[in-house]
């Protein structure tokens, strides 16, 4: 049987349906998608594409190139020394920066990481950056930095995407590897302010096209029967009101580092094209 394009399935997998959820794919490519009823047209933040459903869309958001890349880079960088000290604790080197950044409070005592490492091809000059380093700066400050960075960038793309909607979300699903991790979990809680889950099964895509051949096959009925069967929720997370209405301070900074440190990086990039 074939099933559909990989965004499609994966939307699907999460189980992401209606105009009060959406889903956060956390892949090299990092972007949020929801479930859509019309083609939208002259849209700036909302790209849509066909469904696995008949007569529906999947909306895509704008994302971030090479998002979750940018924690492999961070982790593999660390070197063979990190991965060893952390299978000698019974850990993967994901689960020891995540253990060390627990520790860091709230906004990374201002370390912010700018997730530029891939430039836009309209915008090739940009480059990713970590600005704000302190002496009490160390390795889980700007491992808590990149994982803020995801959520706060997304949280502005689902913004930009859920407005030009005309909709408002009570829960995101996140789905992908990341979804493992119970801090980057409450990052994304406490950044968008509202609930955040996971699923049993945070490969999505492999489970929408399973949904598909369900239906198809008539294992069940309908799109929904499936949904409701076959895709569970294995943990919610609840936004801290404190820790988000800090993030809410923080945001309007972060969003506008890039227009202060754009012109910098076009004098740079003269030289190191």
């Amino acid at each position: 049987m074939a099933t559909s394009n990989d965004k499609a399935v994966e939307g699907l997998g999460t189980g992401c349906m209606g105009d009060k959820t959406a889903c956060v794919s956390l892949g090299t490519y990092t972007a949020a998608m929801m479930e859509g009823k019309e083609y939208l047209r002259d849209t700036k933040a909302v790209w849509p594409k066909f469904s696995c459903m008949p007569n529906k869309y999947l909306y895509d958001s704008n994302g971030i190139r090479r998002g979750m890349w940018t924690v492999s880079w961070f982790r593999d960088i660390l070197g063979d020394g990190f991965a060893k000290a952390a299978a000698e604790q019974g850990m993967s080197p994901e689960e020891l920066l995540s253990k060390e950044a627990e520790s860091v409070p709230v906004g990374s005592d201002g370390l912010m990481t700018v997730l530029d490492w891939l430039a836009p091809v309209d915008a090739r000059y940009k480059k990713g950056m970590m600005i704000g380093f302190d002496g009490r700066s160390d390795r889980g400050h700007m491992y808590r930095s990149i994982l803020e960075a995801v959520a706060m960038t997304m949280k502005r793309h689902v913004d930009d995407m859920t407005q030009e909607m005309g909709v408002s979300l009570d829960q995101v699903i996140i789905t992908g590897g990341g979804s493992n991790s119970d801090l980057f979990m409450q990052i994304f809680a406490d950044v968008f302010g509202i609930k955040m889950v996971r699923n049993v099964v945070n490969g999505a895509a492999g489970l929408g096209s399973a949904i598909c051949a369900a239906v198809a096959s008539g294992a069940y009925a309908t799109f929904e029967e499936a949904v409701d069967n076959m895709v569970k929720i294995k943990d919610s997370f609840l936004p801290n009101e404190e820790n988000h209405k800090l993030y809410q301070k923080i945001l309007p900074i972060y969003t506008d580092i890039t227009r202060h440190t754009d012109e910098i990086l076009k004098k740079t990039y003269e030289i190191f094209e």
